[in-house]
This record gives structure tokens, C-alpha cells and sequence, in this order.
């Protein structure tokens, strides 16, 4: 059975204030003269009437006297004037005339009895329909309740509509189960036999290394992943291009097989059974399919920063070479200029090296230009059989029309055995006048001359040579999985983004509705013009106010932004500091977790996957212990060492069959809402903005997310953070090192599921990227980053013949207006798509690199980028307030990080999973326990503010916006530890025994 406080099924609370009583149960004259019709005002009848039609009212449900609190029923009884008692009431509520009120009320309100035939076979039906889109219990309880209170029908008692909704999702569920496993074919059954024979399964491959990641990119685990994946290929292969789920349906699914073991699985069901795995194989597939497209990614760009190494190291060690050749051809060019007929006049300066010399002038202007290329080849070699093997069982496709790649890797595909030098691109090679199997003329200028051995792309291209048109090709199509020029079926990060978009119906639909929702002008020609506009505007209105910040001036063209003075806080700050220190109380972590966890019951989050209630003992003390254990990275192990009475699998547990990412963010938005309601917040911030920045986290080796970090010098991957203007991070998420962090900064805000709901970003100097300003302007959000290098940066003018004043060099190009209204309905569709959640801005925006060339929507978003950035320059350039709330809220971000990587402090702050979505999981808990650590500290905060102000001191709400609830004296992260010296101890052993 669900939990009844995890629906909207309506019942009496105990705490009800004063208020809450008199708003809904106060009788009206209208109520009070429909009880005097059918009683004697002086009976018990008279109350219980009154009481069972107040209650219906709020319930929807005639109760039991032993539901109804006492200060609902002192309430009633003092407004109706009665003196019943509780005990006489008992009597009414046991007697006929309390089943004749029944009918009375109901007709009073009218409102249709509940019988378990008619009315059950509505529900049944409503349940039905909701159980086909909604997986959790409690939702499809409440849309039945929805349809029972509109069509005005008496709820039924909480089990039967229980019963009716478990019923239906069971008989929806069923239906999908056995749909799965009708999809399968002879062929696959017999594989997904052979998997359930044991947990390693018959091939090496089983239920458990089903769910495989992975490891580090050596040699050896790339081959053995690609094993892996080809495994899953042919298991893939014997399933339906589409399964036939609703999303919510298909993420459910998925999460009961993740949390299934091998034994687990065997005692379901065989349909069941068979549908979970048919779900987690094409997940795990697609997941597999992203990360084996990664590790080509990873090969390639590590083949590229070593090539790049080897090109510094040989031209240092090289540099007497260099110095060599300059003197010869400084000698050769005085000699010619001297004796220019005379070719043995070379001779004392060529000597007989000139062959040599020759092949090292060659061998150097190789490398000029930083051309480092060459020493890609090399190690090339080495990975060139797993590019191939990994590239060819990806089964790429183009998102455009262009399909020239892809005809390009077939045909080194074709000629992968083949032991020449060079290859024939002609159809007919005996034919020098035949034309060329594949077009060339994609290959970029620095690897013209390496392919082709041509100086010049005019001349006529028949060979190439092997190697490096291989490299290449691999080079290409690893940079247009990037930009989604080339996708790949069934996979989810790298697959066509373009399937997930909304329709052009719905988008010609909700155009209007949309453009008036986040503030924009409809229609191409409209919107163009009115952004020329206030472009225009906004270059005029900093024309005017540049003179007046002294801060800010143009030298030598360029612009340069002075540092302004901070001021100092008010002097009385430290005196409060001290006070604040002082009194708040002393608390270990693990009972501040409780504490929180008493004013919210955020364990309510953490029930069993299939939406029943909770069957463990005490979940509220196994949630704290969980929260305690990943929030600070001690471990299970340890864990269960420090505190007594529970082991290591009990709080592992909790983790591995309950927590998903979901849910933590769940729990992450009660804690943040509240976070909201407290005044004392109201000092920092407003909560419209918030500020996006990541932090490195220390990973082991072992795993493909984990990457060495330059910066940090360490292996690792970025916990990613959206920090309120009010200190609280509203959204986490973990991505890999070398990501531009740029592409996530929208999803914060679109994705947060608290009550703040904020329209502006800050972010570092990544997020001055222009699509992801235009982006951002499509979708109603602000993006104001803090600027470096300003002077680096490219204004644009909103027209050429525009002429200001002051700052008129600043500006090179004007916008292309045409660009952005031509592909106005594209941007928008876009937009759209990413507000009604069908695609994340992430994945748009992943597309939108530099490096992409042919699609045409990344140049319109860059366009509109670049007037959306230009304008909020020229705000920042002019708004010294401006700069310093930019300021303020990245700082606020800088120290966030470092309050939750304090909490995270056993085991180096190393996190010791390898699995990625355990990985994220543990950067969520570590955000929670932040977050309720947070939330506890706003408490003692306003405690300790109240009780100053009511001791006499002078404190203002000016004063407590220099504080934050970063405090972290008062806390203790490892608890107390009980001394007892009476113990008895054993002596010192020194004698060994074993011989």
C-alpha cells in the first residue's frame, strides 16, 4: 500500500493553527439553519451534523468521530453553541440518525455516493488511462481523485482507491511486459537464456557485467569494452526499433533492473523478468554506444596534445639545427646575389651534405606553422586497429545532406587490409581521366599536404596517402559527433537531436503563446526589427553614460576597466560576528541531519521504487545514516563501525535499491523550498538569480569520466553548481573534465524543481560564449558572466552608418539582421523544444561549437549571440553596480564549493565509484547534506538575530546581509568518542610462535 501522505487524498491534521480552524471549519448561518431544519438545536444530532458536513467540506468523505482532532470539534461546537460532549457524539455517530444526515448532506452538497460497482468501474477506468502515462502509484491515485471531485462523487476510503489504482497499474504493467516480450525473436530469447544462466553469464557476459562501464582508456580495456558492445549489439539487434513506452513508463523500468541483482531477478516473473531486461539491454546499449564514441573522442584528442608535446620538445631540441639551416640559406642567398652563374660557387657552402640538408629543410618546413601532425602518425599506428573496430560497429549516420564523410571512412573501411603506401581514389584506376570515387575537398588546409602531397587544393588529386587520409577521417568524424553533423543510432548523448524537437503543428501552435510567456515579439520580420531597435537604443544609452564612470576608458582603441573600491563593512560587523560565533550551538553533522530530517521527512522521498510504502524498519534513522555516509564520503564500511546496531549492507542498501538522481533532486527542492520561506535570506539576495560554476572532484584512474585536469593537476571530473544569489545551490550535476562547462549553465535553471525560480545566470568567463547568449534570450533567461579581457572581446554595431560619440571604436562588424530573421521560426522551434522539456539546452548547445561548419543554425544562434552580448557589455561597461553583483555572485559560487567540499572530507574527498551514474549520485548527496547544513544554519542564524535584537542590540538588516550561512565553527564532523580508561587492556605480545 502507498503511503497516504504521499498522495493528495485530503486528511485531518493535528497542527492546525488558529487561523487554518476558523478559515475552513467555521459554520455559516447558511449551515448553521440547515443543521436547525433536520435537528434540535440542543441535541448531539445537531453537532454531529454540523461536524460530519464541515468535515465532508475539507474531506470530500464522511469521517470517523476518532479522525476528527479536538480543536476541530471545540471549534465547531463554540460557533454552533452546543454543549455536546465527545463521549454523546459517540453515541450519534453510532445511531440511524447519523446515516439519515448522510443522505441529507450529500444532497446539500450535492454530491454522488460511492459504490463499489458504478463508481468503482470509474475509477477503474480513470485509473486505467492515468496508469498508461504514470508509473508512480501516488499520481494515479490523485488523478482519480482529480475526476472524483470534478465529477462530484464521494471519495471512497483511502485502501479501496488504493486497491483500484495498484489493480490498474498491475493490468497496464502487464500489458507492456507482455508487449516486450513478444518483440523478442527466437534468436534473441535464446541470448537473453543464456544470460540469466548465471550472473557472469555462458559468454562471460551476464545480468551483472550487463550494467558494465569503462574502465580507464588503456589499450587492453578498450578491446575489452568493444567486446562488450558488440555483445550488446547482437543482443540489441533482436529488438524493435522502438519499444513502445511512454518515457515515464521507460525510465521506471529502468530503475527497478539497475537496482535488481542476479538473484532478485530470478524470483520475478518470466514476463517481467524478460521486459526489464529488454529495457535495460537497449538502455545500456545507448549509454554504451555514447561512451565507446567518447573513447574514439578521448583517443584522438590525447593523440593531438602528445603530438603537440613532441612538436615542442623537437623544436627545442632542434633549435641548432634550425640555426644551421638559416646560416646555409643565408650563405646560398649571398653567394646567388654574388655569382648568380656560377652554380659551383654553392659547393663551399653546400659541401656534400646537400642531400641531407635538403631532407632536413623539408623535415622542418614540415613542421612549421606549429604543424604537429606529423608526430600524430606514429601513434596513430598504435590505436589504428581500435578506431577502426570501434568506429565501424557505431554505425554512423549524417544529419545533413552531405554524406561525403561518410562515403570517405567506407572507402578506408574497404581498403583497411591493404598494404600500400598511397591509395587510388579514381573509379577506374587504369584511367587517369576517370573521376574520383568520393570528394576531398573537405580536408582541412593543414592536412592537405600530408593527404594528398599537393601544395594547393586547385591541383588534381589521384592518390592519397593511407595512413594519414585515415587519421584524417577519424579526426573528422570525431569533431562532427561533436557538432551533430554525424550521429549515431539508439545512442542518447550523441544521437539525432533533431528527432527530439518539437513538431512544426505545435510550433506554429504555440508560437504566440510562448513569445508572450518569456516576454518576446512574434514573427520573424517583428522580432528583428524591434531587436535592431533596442540594440540601437542600448548603443546610444552607453554613448552617453561612458563619460561618466571614471573607471572605465579607451586606450589605444582597446577598452580597459578599472578596479573599483570595495567598500568596508559597517563597523559594528565584527561585535555581531563575535555574538553570532558564540551562541550558536554546538552540533556533530549526523545530528544536524536529524534535526532537518525532523522538520521535513525527506526519507518520504526514499520509499521502495514501485511507490508502496516503506516495509524497512525505522527508514528515518536508515536515511540519515545514508545522507551521513555519501554526503561526507566516510562509506558504508566506516559508517557502520561508528555507529552501532546497523552493518554496512543496511546503509549501502538504502543507496543502491532506493536512490536514484531524481530523487535526490527531490529532496534537494523540499530542503530548498524551505530554505525560501525564512526571512533572514531576504538579506542576500532576492533568489531570481543564481550563479553556475564548477568544481574539480577527485576520482580513481579506473573509469573513462576520469580525466587529468591541468588546472588542478589531478585526475578527476566537475561537480557543476547552480548557487542561488541567496547561498543555497539550487542544481548539481557532474560532467567529465575538458567539457566546455558553458553548454550546462542553462539547465540549471530549467531544470530546478524548487519554488525560486530564477531568470538570470552568472556565470565565469566560459559562459561569453554568443550562442549560449542567444539561447538564452530565446528562453526568457539572462546571462550575465563575469568578463576577463574585456579588450579581447567584439562589439557589434546594430548598423553600419551608426555614429557615436565615445566609444565609437570599440565596435567592428555589424549584425547580419537577415541571418537571424531567416532562420527566426528554427531558433524558435528550438527554443521551444528546450522550454517544454523535449530536448535540453545542454544538447543544443553541445552542437553549437566552434568547430562547426555546416549547420546553418548554429551561425543564426551565434548572430543573435552576438547582439544579445553586445548589449549586456555595453550594460556592463556603463553599470558599475552592474560589475559588482556579477562580482558578489560568483563569489557567492566559489564559496559554496568550498563549504561542500569541507563537508565531503574523509577519504582525501576522493570518490572511490567508478560507475558514472554513482559518481553523480554521490556528488547529490554531498549537494543535500550541504543543502541541509544550509538550512540549519538560516534556523540558528534567525534564532540568534532574534534573540540579540530582543536583548537590545543595535542590528539592522544591513548588517545581517554581511553574513552567510556558511558557518561552519559550530560544526563537528566526526562526532564524539567515549573515553574509558577503566577498561581493561590487554599487554604488549612480542613473542611470534609460528616457526
Amino acid at each position: 500500500m502507498v503511503a497516504i501522505y504521499h498522495t493528495a487524498y485530503p486528511r485531518l491534521r493535528k497542527d492546525l493553527s488558529p487561523h487554518e480552524v476558523g478559515d475552513v471549519y467555521t459554520p455559516t448561518d447558511k449551515e448553521l439553519r440547515f443543521a436547525q431544519r433536520h435537528c434540535k438545536r440542543t441535541s448531539a444530532s445537531y453537532l454531529g451534523l454540523l461536524v460530519q458536513l464541515k468535515l465532508v467540506q475539507r474531506l470530500g468523505r464522511f469521517a470517523t468521530l476518532g479522525e476528527v482532532p479536538d480543536v476541530i470539534l471545540n471549534h465547531i461546537r463554540a460557533h454552533s453553541r452546543s454543549r455536546t460532549s465527545r463521549k454523546e457524539l459517540q453515541t450519534y455517530f453510532a445511531s440511524g440518525a447519523k446515516i439519515r444526515h448522510v443522505k441529507f448532506i450529500r444532497q446539500y452538497l450535492n454530491i454522488r455516493p460511492f459504490d463499489s460497482e458504478t463508481t468503482g468501474a470509474l475509477v477503474r477506468g480513470w485509473a486505467l488511462e492515468a496508469a498508461a502515462t504514470k508509473e508512480a502509484l501516488a499520481d494515479i491515485i490523485n488523478v482519480t481523485l482529480e475526476y472524483l471531485v470534478k465529477e462530484k462523487y464521494e471519495l471512497p476510503a483511502f485502501s479501496a482507491l488504493d486497491r483500484l489504482c495498484q489493480s490498474a497499474r498491475r493490468e497496464v504493467n502487464d500489458r507492456y511486459y507482455d508487449q516486450l516480450c513478444g518483440y523478442l525473436t527466437a534468436g534473441g530469447r535464446q541470448l537473453i537464456g543464456q544470460m540469466l544462466r548465471s550472473a557472469g553469464g555462458a559468454s562471460g557476459f551476464g545480468w551483472n557485467t550487463l550494467k558494465n562501464e569503462p574502465k580507464r582508456p588503456t589499450p587492453r580495456n578498450i578491446q575489452a569494452y568493444i567486446t562488450y558492445l558488440e555483445w550488446l549489439t547482437s543482443l540489441q539487434n533482436s529488438l524493435p526499433i522502438d519499444l513502445g513506452l511512454p518515457p515515464v513508463k521507460h525510465r521506471q523500468f529502468i530503475n527497478e533492473a539497475k537496482a535488481l541483482d542476479h538473484a532478485e531477478l530470478m524470483k520475478l516473473k518470466v514476463s517481467k523478468r524478460t521486459a526489464l531486461m529488454i529495457v535495460l539491454i537497449r538502455h545500456q546499449y545507448a549509454q554504451t554506444l555514447d561512451k565507446a564514441a567518447e573513447i574514439v573522442i578521448k583517443l584522438l584528442q590525447k593523440m593531438d596534445r602528445t603530438a603537440e608535446k613532441k612538436l615542442e620538445e623537437y623544436l627545442a631540441h632542434h633549435q641548432k639545427q634550425t640555426d644551421r639551416l638559416i646560416a646555409i640559406l643565408s650563405g646560398t642567398i649571398q653567394i646567388y646575389l654574388d655569382k648568380p652563374k656560377t652554380v659551383t660557387a654553392f659547393d663551399p657552402v653546400l659541401g656534400k651534405d646537400s642531400k641531407l640538408i635538403l631532407q632536413m629543410c623539408e623535415q622542418y618546413m614540415a613542421y612549421a606553422g606549429n604543424n604537429y601532425l606529423p608526430f600524430m602518425m606514429p601513434l596513430y599506428k598504435k590505436q589504428r586497429a581500435t578506431l577502426f573496430r570501434t568506429i565501424e560497429i557505431l554505425n554512423l549516420a549524417s544529419a545533413t545532406e552531405d554524406k561525403d564523410l561518410l562515403k570517405a571512412f567506407r572507402f578506408i573501411l574497404k581498403h583497411k587490409k591493404r598494404r600500400t603506401e598511397t591509395l587510388c581514389i579514381l573509379s577506374d584506376p587504369d584511367s587517369p581521366s576517370s573521376k574520383n570515387v568520393m570528394n576531398i575537398r573537405w580536408i582541412r588546409d593543414k592536412w592537405w599536404k600530408l593527404v594528398t602531397g599537393k601544395s594547393t587544393k586547385s591541383a588534381t588529386v589521384t592518390h592519397v596517402n593511407k595512413l594519414c587520409f585515415e587519421l584524417c577521417v577519424f579526426e573528422r568524424i570525431a569533431e562532427e559527433l561533436s557538432t551533430g553533423d554525424l550521429f549515431i543510432p539508439y545512442s542518447e548523448t550523441f544521437d539525432d537531436y533533431r528527432e527530439q524537437m518539437i513538431t512544426w503543428e505545435e510550433y506554429e501552435a504555440g508560437l504566440g503563446p510562448y513569445c508572450e510567456q518569456v516576454g518576446l515579439v512574434a514573427g520573424a520580420p517583428a522580432f528583428t526589427q524591434a531587436l535592431k531597435s533596442a540594440m540601437t537604443n542600448s548603443c546610444q544609452k552607453a554613448d552617453q553614460r561612458f563619460p561618466d564612470d571614471e573607471l572605465v576608458r579607451i586606450e589605444n582603441g582597446k577598452l580597459v576597466i578599472g578596479k573599483a573600491k570595495t567598500d568596508d563593512p559597517p563597523p559594528e560587523i565584527e561585535a555581531i560576528s563575535a555574538l553570532l560565533k558564540d551562541r550558536l550551538e554546538k552540533i556533530n553533522l549526523l545530528d544536524l541531519a536529524i534535526t532537518v530530517e525532523k522538520w521535513l521527512n525527506l526519507n518520504h522521498q526514499f520509499g521502495p521504487l514501485s511507490g508502496f510504502d516503506s516495509r524497512i524498519d525505522d527508514p528515518f534513522l536508515r536515511f540519515v545514516l545514508t545522507l551521513f555516509c555519501y554526503g561526507t564520503n566516510i562509506g558504508p564500511t566506516e559508517t557502520a563501525r561508528s555507529v552501532k546496531g546497523i552493518s554496512r549492507k543496511q546503509i549501502a542498501w538504502i543507496s543502491l535499491k532506493r536512490t536514484t538522481e531524481e530523487r535526490l533532486d527531490k529532496a534537494i527542492a523540499k530542503v530548498n523550498n524551505a530554505y525560501k520561506k525564512y526571512g533572514l535570506i531576504e538579506c542576500w539576495g532576492s533568489g531570481n538569480s543564481v550563479s553556475a560554476d564548477g568544481k574539480l572532484w577527485d576520482l580513481y584512474e579506473d573509469n573513462l569520466l576520469s580525466e587529468y585536469h591541468l588546472r588542478y593537476g589531478s585526475y578527476g571530473g566537475i561537480a557543476y553548481y547552480h548557487v542561488s544569489d541567496t547561498y543555497i545551490a539550487l542544481f548539481s550535476r557532474f560532467i567529465p573534465c575538458g567539457v566546455y562547462e558553458a553548454i550546462y549553465i542553462l539547465d540549471g535553471l530549467l531544470n530546478d524543481k524548487s519554488d525560486f525560480n530564477p531568470d538570470t545566470v552568472h556565470g565565469d568567463t566560459q559562459a561569453q560564449s554568443t550562442p549560449v547568449f542567444g539561447l538564452a534570450s530565446l528562453l526568457g533567461i539572462k546571462l550575465m558572466p563575469r568578463i576577463r579581457n574585456i579588450k579581447d572581446l567584439t562589439f557589434y554595431k546594430s548598423d553600419r552608418g551608426l555614429v557615436l560619440q565615445h566609444i565609437q571604436s570599440l565596435f567592428s562588424d555589424p549584425i547580419r539582421w537577415e541571418l537571424i530573421q531567416t532562420h527566426y521560426p528554427d531558433m524558435m522551434r528550438t527554443a521551444m523544444s528546450v522550454k517544454t522539456g523535449k530536448i535540453t539546452a545542454s544538447t543544443i548547445l553541445r552542437r553549437f561549437g566552434t568547430k562547426n561548419r555546416k549547420n546553418k543554425l548554429y551561425f543564426a544562434f551565434r548572430e543573435l549571440g552576438r547582439v544579445v552580448r553586445t548589449m549586456f557589455l555595453l550594460d556592463y561597461v556603463t553599470d558599475l553596480d552592474l560589475r559588482r553583483t556579477i562580482q558578489a555572485a560568483t563569489c557567492k559560487s566559489e564559496e559554496f564549493n568550498e563549504f561542500a567540499r569541507w563537508l565531503f572530507f574523509a577519504n582525501g574527498g576522493k570518490i572511490s565509484a567508478n560507475l558514472r551514474h554513482e559518481q553523480s549520485k554521490i556528488v547529490k548527496y554531498n549537494h543535500l547534506l550541504a543543502n541541509v547544513a544550509i538550512l540549519y544554519n538560516v534556523n540558528a542564524m534567525t534564532e540568534v538575530f532574534n534573540q540579540l535584537k530582543a536583548e537590545g542590540h543595535s542590528i539592522t538588516r544591513e548588517h545581517m546581509a554581511s553574513f552567510s550561512p556558511y558557518h561552519a565553527e559550530h560544526l563537528g564532523r566526526l562526532g564524539s568518542f567515549e573515553i574509558d580508561l577503566s577498561k581493561k587492556f590487554k599487554p604488549m605480545a612480542f613473542e611470534l610462535e609460528i616457526e
